[in-house]
Protein backbone atom coordinates (compact mmCIF):
# COMPACT_ATOMS: atom_id res chain seq x y z
CA UNK A 1 0.00 0.00 0.00
CA UNK A 2 1.25 3.32 -0.90
CA UNK A 3 -0.80 5.12 2.07
CA UNK A 4 0.34 4.54 5.65
CA UNK A 5 -2.75 4.40 8.16
CA UNK A 6 -0.95 4.93 11.04
CA UNK A 7 0.68 8.56 9.56
CA UNK A 8 -2.52 10.18 8.98
CA UNK A 9 -4.24 9.32 12.09
CA UNK A 10 -4.65 12.28 14.49
CA UNK A 11 -5.20 12.68 17.90
CA UNK A 12 -7.97 14.10 17.70
CA UNK A 13 -9.39 10.78 15.71
CA UNK A 14 -8.05 8.96 18.99
CA UNK A 15 -10.17 10.79 21.20
CA UNK A 16 -13.43 10.45 19.31
CA UNK A 17 -12.61 6.43 19.63
CA UNK A 18 -11.50 6.28 22.83
CA UNK A 19 -14.95 8.40 24.16
CA UNK A 20 -16.77 6.30 21.93
CA UNK A 21 -15.17 3.06 23.77
CA UNK A 22 -15.87 4.83 27.02
CA UNK A 23 -19.44 5.56 26.59
CA UNK A 24 -20.57 1.91 25.06
CA UNK A 25 -19.09 -0.10 28.48
CA UNK A 26 -20.70 2.55 30.46
CA UNK A 27 -24.38 2.16 29.39
CA UNK A 28 -23.54 -1.61 29.88
CA UNK A 29 -22.95 -0.36 33.91
CA UNK A 30 -25.68 1.64 33.94
CA UNK A 31 -28.15 -0.69 32.42
CA UNK A 32 -27.32 -3.78 34.15
CA UNK A 33 -29.40 -3.23 36.94
CA UNK A 34 -32.78 -3.10 34.69
CA UNK A 35 -31.42 -5.96 32.69
CA UNK A 36 -30.91 -8.28 35.49
CA UNK A 37 -34.93 -8.92 36.83
CA UNK A 38 -35.49 -12.05 34.50
CA UNK A 39 -35.24 -12.90 31.02
CA UNK A 40 -37.71 -11.26 29.44
CA UNK A 41 -35.64 -7.96 30.85
CA UNK A 42 -32.21 -9.27 29.54
CA UNK A 43 -33.55 -10.89 26.24
CA UNK A 44 -36.25 -8.20 24.98
CA UNK A 45 -36.17 -5.61 27.27
CA UNK A 46 -39.03 -6.37 29.21
CA UNK A 47 -41.16 -5.55 25.35
CA UNK A 48 -41.19 -1.52 26.21
CA UNK A 49 -38.98 -0.29 23.45
CA UNK A 50 -40.64 2.78 21.47
CA UNK A 51 -40.17 4.18 18.20
CA UNK A 52 -36.73 6.21 18.66
CA UNK A 53 -34.85 3.20 20.20
CA UNK A 54 -36.65 0.96 17.48
CA UNK A 55 -35.06 2.44 14.74
CA UNK A 56 -31.88 2.45 16.44
CA UNK A 57 -31.91 -1.12 17.20
CA UNK A 58 -33.63 -2.08 14.07
CA UNK A 59 -31.06 -0.40 12.16
CA UNK A 60 -28.44 -1.44 13.83
CA UNK A 61 -29.50 -4.95 13.40
CA UNK A 62 -30.44 -4.92 9.97
CA UNK A 63 -27.00 -2.55 8.79
CA UNK A 64 -23.61 -4.26 9.91
CA UNK A 65 -20.28 -3.86 8.98
CA UNK A 66 -21.17 -6.17 5.94
CA UNK A 67 -23.29 -3.24 5.11
CA UNK A 68 -20.15 -1.00 5.02
CA UNK A 69 -16.99 -3.18 4.05
CA UNK A 70 -18.73 -6.09 2.43
CA UNK A 71 -21.06 -3.80 0.08
CA UNK A 72 -17.14 -1.89 -0.58
CA UNK A 73 -15.83 -4.91 -1.73
CA UNK A 74 -18.41 -6.07 -3.74
CA UNK A 75 -18.43 -2.38 -5.09
CA UNK A 76 -14.60 -2.52 -5.98
CA UNK A 77 -15.12 -6.38 -7.39
CA UNK A 78 -18.81 -5.68 -8.87
CA UNK A 79 -19.67 -2.16 -9.64
CA UNK A 80 -22.43 -0.11 -9.16
CA UNK A 81 -25.13 -2.95 -10.27
CA UNK A 82 -24.87 -4.20 -6.50
CA UNK A 83 -27.65 -1.44 -6.03
CA UNK A 84 -29.70 -2.79 -8.65
CA UNK A 85 -29.84 -6.94 -7.79
CA UNK A 86 -29.19 -6.31 -3.74
CA UNK A 87 -29.55 -3.05 -2.49
CA UNK A 88 -33.22 -1.93 -3.57
CA UNK A 89 -34.78 -5.57 -3.99
CA UNK A 90 -33.25 -5.51 -0.04
CA UNK A 91 -35.82 -2.47 0.62
CA UNK A 92 -38.28 -4.15 -1.46
CA UNK A 93 -38.56 -7.35 -0.23
CA UNK A 94 -38.37 -6.40 3.56
CA UNK A 95 -41.08 -4.04 3.11
CA UNK A 96 -43.58 -6.85 4.32
CA UNK A 97 -41.50 -8.19 6.95
CA UNK A 98 -41.79 -4.28 8.02
CA UNK A 99 -45.33 -3.25 7.56
CA UNK A 100 -47.15 -7.02 8.23
CA UNK A 101 -45.13 -9.58 9.23
CA UNK A 102 -42.84 -7.85 12.60
CA UNK A 103 -46.67 -6.38 14.00
CA UNK A 104 -48.43 -9.80 13.20
CA UNK A 105 -45.45 -11.44 14.93
CA UNK A 106 -45.40 -8.50 18.43
CA UNK A 107 -49.39 -8.56 18.70
CA UNK A 108 -50.21 -12.24 17.99
CA UNK A 109 -47.64 -14.58 18.89
CA UNK A 110 -48.35 -15.45 22.64
CA UNK A 111 -45.97 -13.75 25.40
CA UNK A 112 -44.38 -16.48 26.64
CA UNK A 113 -42.32 -16.51 23.10
CA UNK A 114 -38.77 -14.79 23.43
CA UNK A 115 -36.77 -16.51 20.99
CA UNK A 116 -36.69 -17.89 17.61
CA UNK A 117 -37.03 -21.39 18.68
CA UNK A 118 -39.88 -20.40 21.16
CA UNK A 119 -41.77 -19.08 17.93
CA UNK A 120 -40.86 -22.74 16.19
CA UNK A 121 -42.50 -24.64 19.45
CA UNK A 122 -45.51 -22.12 19.03
CA UNK A 123 -46.02 -22.76 15.55
CA UNK A 124 -45.34 -26.70 15.61
CA UNK A 125 -43.49 -28.81 18.39
CA UNK A 126 -40.87 -28.77 20.59
CA UNK A 127 -38.94 -31.56 18.26
CA UNK A 128 -39.20 -28.40 15.86
CA UNK A 129 -38.02 -25.96 18.22
CA UNK A 130 -34.67 -28.13 19.07
CA UNK A 131 -33.31 -28.73 15.32
CA UNK A 132 -34.17 -25.04 14.77
CA UNK A 133 -31.69 -23.93 17.92
CA UNK A 134 -29.52 -26.34 17.17
CA UNK A 135 -29.39 -25.34 13.31
CA UNK A 136 -29.22 -21.41 14.18
CA UNK A 137 -25.24 -22.24 16.45
CA UNK A 138 -23.48 -22.49 12.81
CA UNK A 139 -24.48 -19.08 11.22
CA UNK A 140 -22.93 -17.25 14.71
CA UNK A 141 -19.72 -17.96 12.57
CA UNK A 142 -20.61 -14.62 10.81
CA UNK A 143 -19.73 -12.74 13.57
CA UNK A 144 -16.01 -13.94 13.36
CA UNK A 145 -15.84 -12.16 10.26
CA UNK A 146 -17.53 -9.13 11.57
CA UNK A 147 -15.10 -9.05 14.32
CA UNK A 148 -12.04 -9.35 11.51
CA UNK A 149 -14.00 -6.07 9.99
CA UNK A 150 -13.53 -4.17 13.36
CA UNK A 151 -10.39 -5.49 14.34
CA UNK A 152 -8.86 -5.05 10.64
CA UNK A 153 -9.09 -0.72 10.93
CA UNK A 154 -7.92 -1.18 14.59
CA UNK A 155 -4.91 -2.68 13.55
CA UNK A 156 -4.81 -0.48 10.11
CA UNK A 157 -4.81 2.68 12.30
CA UNK A 158 -3.06 1.76 15.51
CA UNK A 159 -0.01 -0.90 13.70
CA UNK A 160 -1.06 -2.97 16.53
CA UNK A 161 -0.77 -7.14 15.56
CA UNK A 162 -3.93 -7.41 13.74
CA UNK A 163 -4.74 -10.64 16.57
CA UNK A 164 -4.56 -8.21 19.47
CA UNK A 165 -7.10 -5.91 17.62
CA UNK A 166 -9.41 -8.98 17.14
CA UNK A 167 -9.06 -9.93 20.95
CA UNK A 168 -9.43 -6.13 22.34
CA UNK A 169 -12.35 -5.29 20.59
CA UNK A 170 -14.46 -8.78 20.89
CA UNK A 171 -13.35 -8.37 24.81
CA UNK A 172 -15.27 -5.14 25.01
CA UNK A 173 -17.96 -6.54 22.97
CA UNK A 174 -18.61 -9.59 25.08
CA UNK A 175 -18.31 -7.27 28.36
CA UNK A 176 -20.98 -4.68 27.80
CA UNK A 177 -23.57 -7.11 25.99
CA UNK A 178 -23.07 -10.06 29.10
CA UNK A 179 -23.74 -6.82 31.34
CA UNK A 180 -26.82 -5.19 30.09
CA UNK A 181 -28.54 -7.60 28.22
CA UNK A 182 -30.92 -5.98 25.89
CA UNK A 183 -31.30 -2.57 27.81
CA UNK A 184 -28.10 -1.97 27.19
CA UNK A 185 -28.00 -2.82 23.65
CA UNK A 186 -30.93 -0.44 22.94
CA UNK A 187 -29.15 2.65 24.45
CA UNK A 188 -26.09 1.54 22.59
CA UNK A 189 -27.38 0.59 19.15
CA UNK A 190 -28.88 4.41 19.10
CA UNK A 191 -25.82 5.88 20.23
CA UNK A 192 -24.60 3.53 16.81
CA UNK A 193 -27.39 4.73 14.78
CA UNK A 194 -26.62 8.10 14.71
CA UNK A 195 -22.74 7.76 14.58
CA UNK A 196 -23.45 5.51 11.11
CA UNK A 197 -25.99 7.87 9.52
CA UNK A 198 -23.50 10.85 10.47
CA UNK A 199 -20.53 9.25 9.36
CA UNK A 200 -22.79 7.71 5.85
CA UNK A 201 -23.50 11.63 5.13
CA UNK A 202 -20.04 12.92 5.70
CA UNK A 203 -18.57 9.99 3.61
CA UNK A 204 -20.61 11.23 0.50
CA UNK A 205 -19.73 14.68 0.58
CA UNK A 206 -15.94 13.66 0.73
CA UNK A 207 -16.22 11.34 -2.53
CA UNK A 208 -18.01 14.19 -4.37
CA UNK A 209 -15.47 16.63 -3.11
CA UNK A 210 -12.59 14.74 -3.85
CA UNK A 211 -13.57 13.98 -7.63
CA UNK A 212 -15.80 16.72 -7.96
CA UNK A 213 -19.36 14.73 -8.07
CA UNK A 214 -20.15 11.01 -8.83
CA UNK A 215 -20.34 11.89 -12.58
CA UNK A 216 -16.82 12.17 -12.57
CA UNK A 217 -15.88 9.22 -10.55
CA UNK A 218 -18.53 6.75 -13.31
CA UNK A 219 -16.55 8.06 -16.12
CA UNK A 220 -13.30 6.90 -14.59
CA UNK A 221 -14.39 3.55 -13.26
CA UNK A 222 -16.56 2.91 -17.10
CA UNK A 223 -12.85 3.31 -18.35
CA UNK A 224 -11.76 0.96 -16.10
CA UNK A 225 -14.59 -1.76 -16.65
CA UNK A 226 -17.60 -0.66 -18.80
CA UNK A 227 -19.66 -3.46 -17.03
CA UNK A 228 -19.15 -1.90 -13.54
CA UNK A 229 -21.65 0.22 -14.68
CA UNK A 230 -24.35 -1.73 -15.80
CA UNK A 231 -27.13 -2.82 -14.04
CA UNK A 232 -26.09 -6.25 -13.96
CA UNK A 233 -22.41 -5.90 -13.59
CA UNK A 234 -21.91 -9.00 -15.94
CA UNK A 235 -23.05 -11.43 -14.00
CA UNK A 236 -25.12 -14.72 -14.76
CA UNK A 237 -29.25 -14.83 -14.22
CA UNK A 238 -28.26 -17.45 -11.22
CA UNK A 239 -26.17 -15.03 -9.44
CA UNK A 240 -28.78 -12.16 -9.61
CA UNK A 241 -31.37 -14.27 -8.29
CA UNK A 242 -28.97 -15.75 -5.63
CA UNK A 243 -27.94 -12.38 -4.65
CA UNK A 244 -31.65 -10.78 -4.59
CA UNK A 245 -33.13 -13.85 -2.41
CA UNK A 246 -30.08 -13.03 0.11
CA UNK A 247 -32.04 -9.55 0.37
CA UNK A 248 -34.53 -12.35 2.43
CA UNK A 249 -32.42 -12.85 4.88
CA UNK A 250 -34.08 -10.79 7.94
CA UNK A 251 -37.00 -13.19 7.35
CA UNK A 252 -35.39 -15.87 8.64
CA UNK A 253 -32.89 -13.98 11.07
CA UNK A 254 -33.19 -14.14 14.49
CA UNK A 255 -32.23 -10.53 15.40
CA UNK A 256 -35.56 -9.03 13.45
CA UNK A 257 -37.71 -11.35 15.56
CA UNK A 258 -36.28 -10.37 18.83
CA UNK A 259 -36.28 -6.64 17.74
CA UNK A 260 -40.46 -7.33 17.10
CA UNK A 261 -40.75 -8.80 20.42
CA UNK A 262 -39.01 -6.20 22.34
CA UNK A 263 -41.05 -3.43 21.11
CA UNK A 264 -44.34 -1.71 22.65
CA UNK A 265 -46.90 -2.15 19.85
CA UNK A 266 -46.77 -3.75 16.37
CA UNK A 267 -47.46 -0.30 15.34
CA UNK A 268 -44.06 1.02 16.44
CA UNK A 269 -43.08 -1.35 14.18
CA UNK A 270 -44.52 -0.24 11.05
CA UNK A 271 -42.95 3.19 11.53
CA UNK A 272 -40.12 2.74 12.44
CA UNK A 273 -38.79 -0.30 9.91
CA UNK A 274 -40.19 2.27 6.94
CA UNK A 275 -37.78 4.75 8.38
CA UNK A 276 -34.91 2.42 8.56
CA UNK A 277 -35.47 0.80 5.49
CA UNK A 278 -35.09 4.66 3.79
CA UNK A 279 -32.28 4.65 5.28
CA UNK A 280 -30.44 1.55 4.19
CA UNK A 281 -30.91 2.42 0.95
CA UNK A 282 -28.60 5.60 1.20
CA UNK A 283 -26.11 4.56 3.68
CA UNK A 284 -25.95 1.10 1.59
CA UNK A 285 -25.45 3.04 -2.05
CA UNK A 286 -22.62 5.19 -0.56
CA UNK A 287 -20.53 2.01 0.35
CA UNK A 288 -20.84 0.92 -2.97
CA UNK A 289 -20.02 4.06 -4.52
CA UNK A 290 -16.87 4.37 -2.25
CA UNK A 291 -15.48 0.54 -2.94
CA UNK A 292 -15.65 1.75 -6.70
CA UNK A 293 -13.66 4.75 -5.69
CA UNK A 294 -11.42 2.72 -4.22
CA UNK A 295 -10.80 0.81 -7.46
CA UNK A 296 -9.89 4.48 -9.01
CA UNK A 297 -7.72 5.53 -6.31
CA UNK A 298 -6.01 2.47 -5.41
CA UNK A 299 -6.40 0.16 -7.95
CA UNK A 300 -3.29 -2.54 -6.91
CA UNK A 301 -4.56 -2.37 -3.85
CA UNK A 302 -8.32 -3.18 -4.63
CA UNK A 303 -6.95 -5.80 -6.51
CA UNK A 304 -5.50 -7.86 -3.79
CA UNK A 305 -7.19 -6.59 -0.96
CA UNK A 306 -10.63 -4.63 -1.17
CA UNK A 307 -11.15 -3.71 2.10
CA UNK A 308 -7.85 -2.61 2.50
CA UNK A 309 -8.08 -0.15 -0.66
CA UNK A 310 -11.57 0.97 0.45
CA UNK A 311 -10.21 1.98 3.94
CA UNK A 312 -7.46 3.70 2.10
CA UNK A 313 -10.14 5.60 0.57
CA UNK A 314 -11.81 6.53 3.30
CA UNK A 315 -8.70 8.31 4.95
CA UNK A 316 -7.58 9.85 1.77
CA UNK A 317 -10.91 11.28 1.14
CA UNK A 318 -12.19 12.77 5.22
CA UNK A 319 -10.28 15.06 6.94
CA UNK A 320 -8.85 14.93 10.22
CA UNK A 321 -11.31 13.73 12.69
CA UNK A 322 -13.80 12.90 10.19
CA UNK A 323 -12.30 9.84 9.74
CA UNK A 324 -12.49 9.00 13.21
CA UNK A 325 -15.78 9.41 13.18
CA UNK A 326 -16.13 6.91 10.08
CA UNK A 327 -14.35 4.23 12.04
CA UNK A 328 -16.48 4.91 14.87
CA UNK A 329 -19.02 3.87 12.73
CA UNK A 330 -17.64 1.49 11.59
CA UNK A 331 -16.85 -0.32 14.86
CA UNK A 332 -20.62 0.69 15.98
CA UNK A 333 -22.09 -1.57 12.83
CA UNK A 334 -19.61 -4.26 14.07
CA UNK A 335 -20.68 -3.87 17.76
CA UNK A 336 -24.29 -3.96 17.63
CA UNK A 337 -24.69 -6.66 15.70
CA UNK A 338 -21.82 -9.14 16.98
CA UNK A 339 -23.47 -8.18 20.30
CA UNK A 340 -27.12 -8.81 19.58
CA UNK A 341 -26.11 -12.18 18.20
CA UNK A 342 -23.86 -13.06 20.95
CA UNK A 343 -27.06 -11.80 23.36
CA UNK A 344 -29.47 -14.46 21.09
CA UNK A 345 -26.58 -17.16 21.03
CA UNK A 346 -26.55 -17.19 24.91
CA UNK A 347 -30.31 -17.60 24.69
CA UNK A 348 -30.63 -20.46 22.56
CA UNK A 349 -28.04 -22.50 24.30
CA UNK A 350 -29.25 -21.70 27.94
CA UNK A 351 -33.21 -20.99 27.05
CA UNK A 352 -34.05 -22.95 24.26
CA UNK A 353 -31.32 -25.87 24.71
CA UNK A 354 -30.67 -26.26 28.30
CA UNK A 355 -33.77 -25.36 29.76
CA UNK A 356 -36.29 -26.62 27.51
CA UNK A 357 -34.71 -29.57 27.28
CA UNK A 358 -32.43 -30.87 29.92
CA UNK A 359 -32.61 -28.46 32.53
CA UNK A 360 -36.55 -27.42 32.91
CA UNK A 361 -36.33 -25.92 36.79
CA UNK A 362 -33.59 -23.87 35.82
CA UNK A 363 -34.75 -20.13 37.51
CA UNK A 364 -35.02 -17.03 35.57
CA UNK A 365 -32.20 -15.35 37.36
CA UNK A 366 -30.77 -18.64 36.69
CA UNK A 367 -31.22 -18.01 32.81
CA UNK A 368 -30.06 -14.94 33.22
CA UNK A 369 -26.59 -15.86 34.68
CA UNK A 370 -26.29 -18.17 32.41
CA UNK A 371 -26.36 -16.32 29.18
CA UNK A 372 -23.91 -14.14 30.76
CA UNK A 373 -21.46 -17.37 30.90
CA UNK A 374 -22.27 -18.32 27.92
CA UNK A 375 -22.01 -15.00 26.13
CA UNK A 376 -18.31 -14.96 27.57
CA UNK A 377 -17.59 -18.95 25.85
CA UNK A 378 -19.31 -17.76 22.75
CA UNK A 379 -17.65 -14.85 22.34
CA UNK A 380 -14.01 -16.17 23.03
CA UNK A 381 -14.88 -19.02 20.51
CA UNK A 382 -15.47 -15.90 18.28
CA UNK A 383 -12.36 -14.47 18.21
CA UNK A 384 -10.36 -17.35 17.67
CA UNK A 385 -12.67 -18.04 14.44
CA UNK A 386 -11.47 -14.68 12.95
CA UNK A 387 -9.23 -17.04 11.62
CA UNK A 388 -12.18 -18.31 8.90
CA UNK A 389 -12.66 -14.84 7.26
CA UNK A 390 -9.21 -13.29 7.07
CA UNK A 391 -9.71 -13.35 3.39
CA UNK A 392 -12.83 -10.83 3.42
CA UNK A 393 -16.26 -10.79 4.79
CA UNK A 394 -18.46 -10.91 1.48
CA UNK A 395 -18.20 -15.18 2.31
CA UNK A 396 -18.91 -15.35 5.01
CA UNK A 397 -22.30 -13.62 3.70
CA UNK A 398 -22.24 -16.00 1.57
CA UNK A 399 -22.09 -18.81 3.47
CA UNK A 400 -23.95 -17.44 6.96
CA UNK A 401 -27.00 -15.81 4.96
CA UNK A 402 -27.47 -18.31 2.40
CA UNK A 403 -27.88 -20.92 5.00
CA UNK A 404 -30.70 -18.84 7.15
CA UNK A 405 -32.63 -18.20 4.06
CA UNK A 406 -32.09 -22.00 2.43
CA UNK A 407 -32.99 -23.52 6.21
CA UNK A 408 -35.41 -20.99 7.94
CA UNK A 409 -37.55 -19.03 6.07
CA UNK A 410 -40.47 -21.92 4.51
CA UNK A 411 -41.05 -22.57 7.98
CA UNK A 412 -40.96 -19.40 9.37
CA UNK A 413 -43.17 -18.03 6.82
CA UNK A 414 -45.84 -20.95 6.01
CA UNK A 415 -45.81 -21.04 9.46
CA UNK A 416 -46.74 -17.96 9.90
CA UNK A 417 -49.48 -18.11 7.33
CA UNK A 418 -50.20 -21.30 6.04
CA UNK A 419 -53.67 -22.61 7.20
CA UNK A 420 -53.21 -26.45 7.01
CA UNK A 421 -49.25 -26.35 8.54
CA UNK A 422 -48.64 -29.30 10.49
CA UNK A 423 -45.69 -30.28 13.17
CA UNK A 424 -44.22 -32.95 10.76
CA UNK A 425 -44.00 -30.27 7.75
CA UNK A 426 -41.72 -27.53 10.14
CA UNK A 427 -39.98 -30.67 11.27
CA UNK A 428 -39.12 -32.18 7.97
CA UNK A 429 -39.02 -29.24 6.06
CA UNK A 430 -35.98 -27.92 8.12
CA UNK A 431 -34.36 -31.10 9.07
CA UNK A 432 -34.07 -32.25 5.52
CA UNK A 433 -33.20 -28.32 4.17
CA UNK A 434 -29.81 -28.14 6.56
CA UNK A 435 -28.96 -31.10 5.48
CA UNK A 436 -29.75 -30.27 1.85
CA UNK A 437 -28.08 -26.96 1.65
CA UNK A 438 -24.22 -28.75 3.10
CA UNK A 439 -24.81 -31.40 0.74
CA UNK A 440 -25.75 -28.84 -2.64
CA UNK A 441 -23.17 -26.25 -1.60
CA UNK A 442 -20.18 -28.13 0.08
CA UNK A 443 -20.68 -31.71 -2.06
CA UNK A 444 -21.92 -31.13 -5.26
CA UNK A 445 -20.70 -27.83 -5.63
CA UNK A 446 -23.67 -25.36 -6.35
CA UNK A 447 -24.63 -28.30 -10.21
CA UNK A 448 -25.66 -26.07 -12.79
CA UNK A 449 -24.93 -22.60 -11.43
CA UNK A 450 -27.80 -22.64 -9.05
CA UNK A 451 -26.97 -21.14 -5.94
CA UNK A 452 -27.80 -23.22 -2.39
CA UNK A 453 -30.22 -20.81 -1.29
CA UNK A 454 -32.21 -21.04 -4.67
CA UNK A 455 -32.48 -24.94 -4.57
CA UNK A 456 -32.74 -25.42 -0.98
CA UNK A 457 -35.94 -22.62 -0.82
CA UNK A 458 -37.41 -24.63 -3.64
CA UNK A 459 -36.94 -28.29 -1.74
CA UNK A 460 -38.14 -26.54 1.31
CA UNK A 461 -41.29 -25.57 0.20
CA UNK A 462 -41.94 -29.00 -1.82
CA UNK A 463 -40.64 -30.92 1.59
CA UNK A 464 -42.77 -28.78 3.89
CA UNK A 465 -46.22 -28.89 1.18
CA UNK A 466 -46.32 -32.46 0.25
CA UNK A 467 -45.40 -33.81 4.07
CA UNK A 468 -48.09 -30.97 5.46
CA UNK A 469 -50.62 -32.73 2.65
CA UNK A 470 -49.64 -35.90 3.92
CA UNK A 471 -50.43 -35.13 7.36
CA UNK A 472 -53.07 -32.93 7.97
CA UNK A 473 -55.98 -35.24 8.33
CA UNK A 474 -54.38 -36.43 11.17
CA UNK A 475 -53.91 -33.90 12.91
CA UNK A 476 -57.16 -32.81 12.39
CA UNK A 477 -58.63 -35.99 13.97
CA UNK A 478 -56.38 -35.71 16.87
CA UNK A 479 -57.71 -32.44 17.59
CA UNK A 480 -61.14 -33.72 17.80
CA UNK A 481 -60.24 -36.23 19.67
CA UNK A 482 -59.17 -34.46 22.29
Amino acid sequence: MAINFAEIWSTFDWIIIVAYFVAIISVGLVMRKRASKNMKSFFVASRRLTIPVLVGVGAASWYDSWTIVGLAECGTTMGICMIFIYIIPTAILRLPLAVWIGPLVRNKIPDWVLTMPDLMAYMYDKKTKFVMALGMLPPFLYESALLTAGGSVIAYVTGMNMWVAFVLLGIIIIFYTSLSGLWGLAVTDMMQFVVMSVAAGVLCFGLMAHFGGFGSLFDQVGEVNPEFLTVTGGESPMSILGWIISALAMYANSQSYQRFGSSKSGGDIKVSYTCIMIFGLFFSSIMVIAGMAALILFPEAAAEAPSEAFWATVFTTLPVGLRGLFVAALLSAVMSTVSADYLICGAVIVHDIIKSFFRPSLSDKGEVWGTRIVIWIVGLLIIICTYFWEDGISKAYYYCGGFQVAAFIVPLMLGLFYKKKTPAAGFWSLLLTIVAYAVWEFVLGTPWGIPANVACIIFSVIVYVVVAKLTYKDEEQKQIAA
